[in-house]
């Protein structure tokens, strides 16, 4: 007898919500970890009494990229004279942090609720406080820094490839939070 193939299924539908050109250089990625704890408190002396509440412990992967968005240079960011130029950077910023979901995982969790459902939002929260955390971490350990140095290298490096030989790469406003 012949065996019967699957039917393919069709491929998932998608509609592109919008395309918008960007011109950012991430200069610098961190890859951090943390371990992030939430609970849903006891609600009123019969909880406290019962000791009703939920607790979660993960730990979260993540990266933070910084660099420049350079679409916040304008005419005055570039100056040239034959083979000398200058060129102002904007300040480097955070310019994104992702969590790994892949890495990431619970690595406690307690339930211990008697009469309320579990809280659908606490693990949504917890990841929320690492992603801050994250974003935290980096900025303490001169993300925004090494955004600077690193940018800075990269476009004389780069100048000095199309054929100037007097080049200035400066960073508009070199002040960082701490």
């Amino acid at each position: 007898p012949v065996e019967p193939s699957p039917t393919p299924l069709p491929p998932p539908v998608v509609n592109l919500q919008t395309i918008k050109a960007q011109a950012k250089l991430s200069t610098v990625e961190y890859g951090t970890v943390t371990e992030v704890y939430n609970e849903t408190p006891p609600e009123g002396i019969i909880d406290e009494f019962l000791g009703n509440k939920e607790q979660l412990l993960m730990l979260v992967y993540g990266d933070v990229q910084a660099g420049s968005v350079l679409e916040k240079m304008d005419e005055n960011s570039i100056w040239t004279d034959g083979t000398r130029i200058r060129l102002v950077l904007p300040p480097p910023e955070i310019l994104n942090t992702t969590i790994d979901f892949e890495r990431t995982h619970v690595v406690y969790y307690e339930n211990q609720l008697i009469f309320d459902e579990n809280n659908p939002n606490l693990q949504g929260e917890a990841l929320k406080q690492a992603k801050e955390a994250i974003e935290q971490a980096a900025l303490s350990e001169g993300v925004l820094e090494r955004a600077n140095e690193y940018g800075k290298l990269y476009y004389e490096n780069f100048l000095y490839s199309l054929g100037f030989t007097d080049v200035e790469v400066v960073v508009d406003a070199q002040i960082f939070d701490e």
